[in-house]
């Protein structure tokens, strides 16, 4: 306790740390802010932990078309935890996304735009904007098929404005027309140095301006008295965040991100969608007969953006250009409208998937005895069993190796080492899908 006031003490000689503390956790704030203010603190929580995950990961990740991908997987099989840490890092971006966007609509619902928070209104504005550019930049780093793919139609929505488009694609891809290693190496600046040093330089500027207006209140007043921040607000916050990163592992341990396999402009059969987070307005696309493209791609986020920029100005007060009714029932119905669209769009990608077909019999034996016919003994022994020693000795090899990454691996091993000796895998997927399914069984 001692040594706690002597730091404090020498803290206050030297700076106004202490004071400034003490204001910030004492600082009044309306009776009726609860549990629905603490998304702020959250979304918080989420941004540092992305920015760890991210660092950790950079520091094995090297940014080229021929070693992305391999390095990867590197993290994902070769380091300890490394494939919890990207997968908290995968699905880190939509937990974001999805605070950031409830955190607004509740701004929205309380009309928290209004005088004398217009400034934190547009500034949370531009914060979104560049959490969906993160996302944006993000998805093709890994270069998997998947992620290039995504990019690429992000890419024709981005290019679609009349005049700047032409620059704009020519901005993100060099010039090259392909997603090449010139993309690649500009999606990296932009999404580990350019964007972090507006973004976070825009979130200083955010609290100082929150710290400044207060949190917006209810609509109509506070029938409960003011009180301090700390200590009921705090705590709240930190639940919040407790529960969010509870939920988040979780989702991180029980749900790796897959692998699509190395990226391969010249694949044939892959369908190219965005990332689950983009279907709301991939969907409106969809929906848009030919020619009428420029409208979803461009006139009505361009319309709805400005909307929202405007809004501080025309809905002034309540009782303004937008009664609590009406400013509710648009809300609802944006709510309803993202959602309905996003989980049309998570049907719709689950009915493109290419279906499994079945194996007569129990797969598992039927994938057993391709093991052997395929003449995967003559490199791999199987615990005690007689085989090969050239590759290594499949015994518990379940335990070793993720799930997802059997499959790209026995495909096609040389996108992944081109050094190794194990060739391609040569049969149907059926029977790739046998060979797996009895692998996974040796634990």
């Amino acid at each position: 306790m001692k040594l706690w006031c002597a730091t404090l003490d020498w803290l206050k000689a030297r700076t106004d740390l202490p004071d400034k503390t003490r204001t910030f956790l004492n600082k009044p704030i309306p009776g009726n802010v609860g549990w629905l203010h603490t998304l702020g603190a959250l979304l918080l929580f989420y941004l540092v932990l992305q920015t760890i995950t991210g660092i950790l990961m950079g520091l094995y990740y090297s940014p080229s078309p021929d070693q992305a991908h391999e390095s990867i997987r590197y993290i994902d099989t070769e380091l300890r935890l490394g494939a919890l840490v990207h997968s908290l890092h995968h699905h880190g971006a939509a937990f974001i996304l999805i605070t950031a966007f409830l955190h607004l609509m509740r701004s929205f619902f309380l009309a928290a735009y209004r005088a004398p928070r217009e400034l934190l209104w547009w500034s949370g504005l531009v914060l979104f904007l560049l959490l969906t550019l993160f996302a944006f930049t993000g998805q093709l780093l890994p270069f998997d098929n998947h992620g290039y793919w995504a990019t690429e139609v992000g890419i024709r929505i981005a290019s679609a404005p009349p005049v700047l488009g032409p620059y704009i694609r020519e901005f993100l891809t060099g010039g090259y027309g392909d997603l090449g290693a010139t993309t690649l190496s500009r999606f990296m600046i932009l999404h580990v140095a350019v964007l972090p040093l507006v973004f976070f330089g825009l979130v200083g500027l955010h609290l100082a301006l929150l710290q400044k207006v207060g949190s917006a209140g209810p609509l109509h007043g506070s029938p409960e008295p003011y009180r301090s921040f700390f200590p009921g607000q705090v705590l709240k916050d930190l639940s919040v965040a407790a529960l969010g990163a509870l939920v988040l592992f979780l989702v991180a341990w029980f749900m790796p991100p897959g692998d699509s396999g190395p990226a391969d402009p010249g694949a044939t059969g892959f369908v190219p969608r965005p990332e689950w987070y983009f279907f709301a307005h991939y969907e409106i696309l969809r929906m848009l007969p030919s020619g009428w493209q420029l409208l979803g791609t461009f006139v009505l986020p361009t319309a709805a953006g400005g909307a929202l920029v405007l809004l501080p100005l025309l809905d002034r007060k309540s009782g303004g250009l937008l009664t609590d009714r009406l400013r509710f029932t648009l809300g609802g119905l944006v709510l309803f409208g993202v959602v309905g669209l996003t989980i049309t769009g998570l049907v719709e990608e689950s009915r493109e998937k290419p279906k499994e077909t079945a194996i007569v019999g129990d797969p598992i034996a039927a994938g057993k005895k391709l093991f052997h016919t395929k003449k995967c003994t003559k490199c791999h022994s199987i615990g005690k069993e007689k085989g090969g020693d050239k590759g290594p000795n499949l015994a518990r090899v379940a335990r070793r190796i993720r799930r997802d990454f059997f499959k790209p691996w026995i495909r096609k091993p040389g996108s992944f080492r081109p050094d190794t000796e194990m060739p391609n895998f040569e049969g149907s997927e059926e029977e790739l899908d046998a060979i797996v399914r009895y692998l996974q069984t040796l634990k």
